[in-house]
């Protein structure tokens, strides 16, 4: 039996076996077996980690039954590091330097060549980089090479070398010595044909190029060495999944947060796969992140317990912590009553005290103390934040700390001191240009000099609202959508509410509408190409993005206390550059205080109804400001908005209800019904309507609800007479904001038509789809087909209407992976920001709640928002679930009435009046289950 057969026999022997095994082979042993197990297990460390792993520990078992041969244990040790390079580079290391005293005690120069070159990686892995250094000089030495008597594996061994010798000038901040190694070891690796080893080095030069600024050209490298890697009959996994984070890194830190999390999923699922738990447990991290900044808070807490678990089972005590602080974190946002909130930070604490880790430690107390004032715990939060405290910590920490501190005088009823905090921390904030820290303070001193000194606090907080909308001046649409959830929006709520209390009625609208419609306009001029980043800040901007990727990595590796807050010191120090930069531009450009899009004069130039009535919550108290033609804009308080939501959720109820009935009872019982829901909808009337002064008694009303009422059906809202879609002609619209900005135009093409049945479960969507394509001329129909969101995205131009009737897919919560289920996969929220609808006048949505999202505070996440941002001038959405026959119905009609009444807000009031007039249709959960919403 030769040694690769007997290698086989040994690995499909079960290791409860093996010690029979080995007596029973004991003269077949040798170090060539050995050499046959480390072929194998080097070939599978990158896409079968778990065997290659039990491949190693079956050379070090043959190892053992040959004591006497040095070498038999200096080549399975090789082995094992090779491995646990990539696994558990501390194993990496030991057994990499018992191999090498074996080796150099033999004089084998290219046995030591090769264990010290993948020192060199190791040793950078683990940042201990003068090591690393001394390796690399070994490695040179012993590599000198004659290039006309190369041969493969001696090309092989020094392209692994420069390979690790980049990585190595890429850790030591030597950018250009390692663009040029990378590049000079690509060229070599290509012209050997060492395909794997030349996509290694597309994802190394990726984040060297990064680290010098060159951001933009990491994502081609990175995608075309995933796609090179994915072709190879033996799929060298682990590297792959490495290169997913690379890519999560850069979508992340690009703003486009849902690709960063397919990215990070990917890695993930292959680093369980391969048995990597560490990386598998901190991606599982990175993923938490990212869905907490995308507003899914309970799939984030899910995901922090999972890290937690993993960190545990590995002893990774620090980690563990960590995962613990920041799952607490988003627990408090949750549920602030949440009973494992005390136990988990308790844990944290004890975790970070043991280790002697003061920065983590004042993290901790940070979040204690923020639960213990949630819980009105003013005691626990003293003793936290004066006895507990370690004022030695960074300053940026120190500065969180005070303004904690502040909010606890305030709450003791201490508001001078409260006031002297603040203000302290304002000016050391400012001292080290930490605008985001600034922007805290300012809201601080704003809420706390709002009942004294009005006039003061209105000065501080529209300080802080300049922030936001100066900082968001040059994000790219992906990091508008991703910083959105990510950002505090309370100083504009404020700022209005203290401008109605000394009667500046019309400067409290216009910051309404900066504060409902600010994201989403710019959203909107960033789709449309009216924002380009200025000049004068893109180089900037640039440097701001490659640190973001540098402070990323380093995070990741572990990298001192010190080194990581010296990079945030200078990413700070940008920002407050880009702000002040903005601001002195804004000065010369635009004397007004408020954006062009946001101002009374813009607004009131495009207005097009006879009164808007904009409804604006401030803490649980209901506004609605009503605009005239003519100017007059008055303002209404409406009472607790819980009190209106309640009344909402009962009618929903209601319309449920009654809709799951079948037809025949419908009709026996729709009278009786229809005054049930009467009863509710005069209620809404009273309080939604009738206060509001000035009304007309016809005519047009364009309404911008406000979470929670973007459900609520105001066509449907009765007087005791009338429904109000009786009177008047109705449009939704996000907020009045969006008047100001230019209407969508363009060419449009026929319209598209696209239905899913999903298996068969929507019957009527098929005879839906067929009716509606018997009304639109020339249009194109997809019925249950893949190619439809295709057809969607590429048509050229856009068409003029777009429908789609499917089944809706939401989470419990609302994210842009919320979308409709169409014949082959889910067409997301998330998608629809990259559609091209200029052009397109109506987009219908027919399927179960196609209004959902707008409750969830990131109006962003909504397919509202993200169709208005593709261009749709209008669209028509479902405020609660109806049955697809119900629905076809509906659809039908509008659609023959739409052909003859081109005006699209006439041809809805005409089809909603149609139906109520007919018994069998005249329960308003059928006729004003539909509402439509424009720009």
């Amino acid at each position: 039996m030769n040694v690769e057969q007997l290698a086989d026999e040994l690995l499909h022997t079960p290791e409860t076996e093996w010690p029979m095994w080995f007596v029973t082979h004991a003269g077949a042993l040798s170090p060539a077996l050995i050499a046959a197990l480390k072929r194998r297990s080097d070939r599978l460390i990158k896409s079968e980690t778990v065997l290659a792993e039990r491949i190693t520990r079956a050379a070090l078992t043959v190892a053992d039954q040959l004591p006497g041969d040095s070498v038999a244990r200096a080549l399975a040790l090789w082995a094992r590091g090779n491995w646990a390079a990539y696994c558990q580079p501390e194993e990496a290391v030991h057994c990499y330097h018992e191999a090498l005293a074996v080796y150099e005690g033999s004089a084998d120069s290219e046995a030591i060549a090769r264990i010290s070159s993948n020192l060199i990686f190791v040793y950078s892995t683990l940042g201990r980089f003068e090591e690393a250094l001394t390796f690399a000089k070994q490695a040179r030495q012993l590599l000198q090479h004659d290039n006309e008597h190369d041969n493969e594996l001696t090309v092989r061994y020094r392209v692994i070398f420069l390979m690790n010798y980049g990585l190595l000038l890429y850790e030591l901040g030597q950018y250009q010595e390692a663009l040029t190694v990378n590049a000079e070891t690509s060229a070599l690796a290509q012209q050997h044909g060492m395909q794997e080893e030349w996509a290694e080095l597309q994802v190394n030069q990726a984040f060297t190029l990064a680290a010098t600024g060159q951001l933009n050209e990491c994502e081609p490298l990175l995608l075309t060495a995933r796609t090179t890697l994915e072709q190879f009959p033996s799929k060298p996994s682990l590297t792959i999944a490495r290169i997913d984070l690379n890519l999560g890194d850069y979508y992340s830190i690009t703003g486009n947060l849902s690709e960063a999390l397919r990215c990070f999923r990917r890695a993930r699922d292959e680093f369980s796969a391969q048995g990597v738990m560490m990386d598998y447990a901190s991606v599982l991290l990175y993923e938490a992140d990212l869905l907490r900044r995308l507003g899914a808070l309970r799939e984030a807490r899910n995901t922090y317990h999972r890290a937690y678990q993993t960190f545990v089972s590995e002893k990774l005590e620090q980690y563990a912590a960590q995962s613990l602080l920041a799952g607490a974190a988003v627990r408090r946002a949750l549920n602030p009553a949440d009973p494992e909130l005390p136990t988990m930070l308790t844990k944290a604490y004890r975790t970070f005290t043991q280790l002697n880790l003061p920065v983590w430690r004042n993290e901790t107390i940070l979040e204690q103390a923020r639960f213990a004032l949630t819980m009105g715990n003013i005691a626990q939060a003293e003793s936290l934040l004066i006895g507990e405290w370690e004022a030695d910590a960074p300053l940026p920490l120190n500065i969180r700390h005070l303004l904690l501190v502040g909010e606890l005088r305030q709450m003791q009823g201490d508001h001078e001191t409260a006031r002297t905090v603040f203000t302290t921390a304002l000016a050391q904030s400012r001292k080290i240009s930490h605008i985001w820290l600034q922007r805290e303070a300012l809201v601080a001193l704003g809420n706390r000099l709002a009942v004294d000194h009005p006039e003061q606090a209105i000065r501080h907080l529209a300080e802080a609202a300049q922030i936001d909308d100066l900082m968001r001046a040059d994000l790219s649409v992906a990091e508008l959508i991703a910083e959105f959830q990510a950002r505090r929006n309370d100083a504009l709520p404020l700022l209005a509410q203290l401008e109605l209390q000394t009667k500046q009625v019309y400067a409290a609208l216009q910051n309404v509408w900066r504060w409902k419609g600010g994201a989403l306009i710019d959203l909107i001029q960033r789709h449309d190409g009216q924002v380009q980043i200025d000049p004068a800040l893109e180089s900037v901007h640039k440097q701001i993005a490659k640190l973001r990727w540098e402070l990323e990595r380093k995070q990741r590796d572990g990298e001192s206390v010190e080194k990581i807050e010296a990079l945030r010191d200078q990413l700070r120090r940008l920002e407050e550059e880009v702000y002040h930069e903005r601001r002195y531009l804004l000065s010369q450009r635009n004397h007004s205080p408020f954006p062009a899009a946001h101002s009374w004069q813009t607004v009131q130039a495009q207005f097009d109804a006879d009164c808007l009535i904009e409804y604006v919550c401030f803490g649980d108290e209901l506004h609605a400001f009503c605009v005239t033609r003519d100017g007059n804009c008055t303002v209404t308080s409406l009472g607790f908005a819980s009190d209106i939501s309640e009344l909402l959720q009962r009618l929903e109820l209601k319309n449920v209800s009654f809709l799951r009935l079948s037809r025949e009872q419908q009709q026996q019982r729709g009278q009786a019904l229809t005054r049930d829901a009467q009863v509710l909808l005069k209620r809404l009337y009273q309080v939604l309507i009738a206060p509001l002064p000035g009304l007309p008694s016809e005519g047009k009303l364009l309404i911008a609800p406000c979470p929670p009422f973007h459900l609520a059906p105001f066509a449907a809202l009765w007087d005791g007479s009338n429904y109000l879609i009786e009177r008047y002609t109705i449009e939704q619209i996000p907020t009045g904001a969006l008047l100001a900005i230019p209407t969508p135009t363009g060419p449009s093409g026929p319209a598209l038509v696209i239905g899913a049945s999903a298996e068969g479960v929507l019957q009527a969507v098929e005879k839906e789809i067929k009716a509606i394509a018997d009304i639109l001329p020339d249009c194109q129909v997809y019925i249950d087909e893949p190619a439809a969101l295709d057809a969607l995205h590429q048509q050229t131009p856009p068409p003029r209407i777009v429908h789609l009737s499917a089944h809706t897919v939401f989470d419990d919560e609302p994210t842009i992976f919320a979308g409709l289920h169409l014949a082959d996969r889910i067409f997301t929220i998330e998608e629809c920001y990259r559609l091209n609808l200029t052009g397109t006048d109506l987009v219908t949505l027919n399927g179960c709640t196609t209004a959902y999202g707008m409750e969830s505070g990131g109006a962003l996440i909504a397919f509202q928002s993200a169709f208005l941002i593709a261009g749709a001038r209008r669209l028509l959405v479902s405020l609660w679930p109806v049955n697809d026959e119900l629905a076809a119905e509906f659809m039908t009609r509008f659609y023959r009435i739409l052909a003859g009444e081109p005006e699209i807000t006439a041809a809805l009031r005409q089809t909603q009046q149609e139906l109520l007039r007919e018994p069998e249709w005249s329960h308003p959960a059928i006729w004003s289950a539909f509402g439509l919403i424009r720009r």
